[in-house]
């Protein structure tokens, strides 16, 4: 009976011991592929989880699976492992948001501080350039002038003879 529940090739003449052998590995491979499988629908279930808001209780009771060579215990303690793990990562992540909002706030102040100084260079930097421009103002004034005395004074003297 066990050599009609494993697979093997029809007609394949077995001897008793490879029978046994093969129910084994069969076994053993049924086995991993059952872990393989709890492990997937955990994922599964806490991905569910996290996007529906299931409680853990519930979650925990619909993990549970009483089949041979059911690895509820090391699924439980993976599951208890990677619980802790994820409660250390989420401290970490609110401790690491509660000092980038207290050193953004640092910024801030510090902006404010500083801003009034900010602005008092900027308003020296346009006096500056408003009293560069009138220089300049003044400058091109005075090369006008002198260049409209120049016309005035060469119109008025009769040419020179050459």
């Amino acid at each position: 009976s066990l050599k009609t529940l494993i697979p093997h090739t029809d007609g394949e003449k077995l001897s008793k011991a490879a029978i046994l052998q093969q129910t084994a590995e069969y076994i053993f491979s049924l086995e991993q592929e059952k872990t393989r499988l709890l492990q997937q629908n955990t994922q599964l279930k806490r991905f569910i989880q996290e996007f529906s808001g299931s409680s853990p209780k519930r979650r925990r009771a619909e993990d549970k699976d009483e089949g041979i060579g059911s690895p509820d215990i090391w699924e439980d303690e993976k599951a208890e492992d990677l619980r802790r793990e994820m409660i250390e990562l989420r401290q970490q992540l609110d401790k690491e948001r509660s000092v980038r909002m207290m050193l953004e706030e640092q910024v801030r102040s510090l902006e404010a501080h500083m801003y009034p100084e900010k602005l008092k260079v900027i308003a020296q930097q346009v006096q500056l350039q408003q009293q560069q421009e009138q220089v300049r103002l003044l400058h091109q004034e005075k090369l006008e002038r002198e260049q409209q005395i120049r016309t005035q004074v060469s119109a008025r003297t009769p040419p020179q003879p050459t």
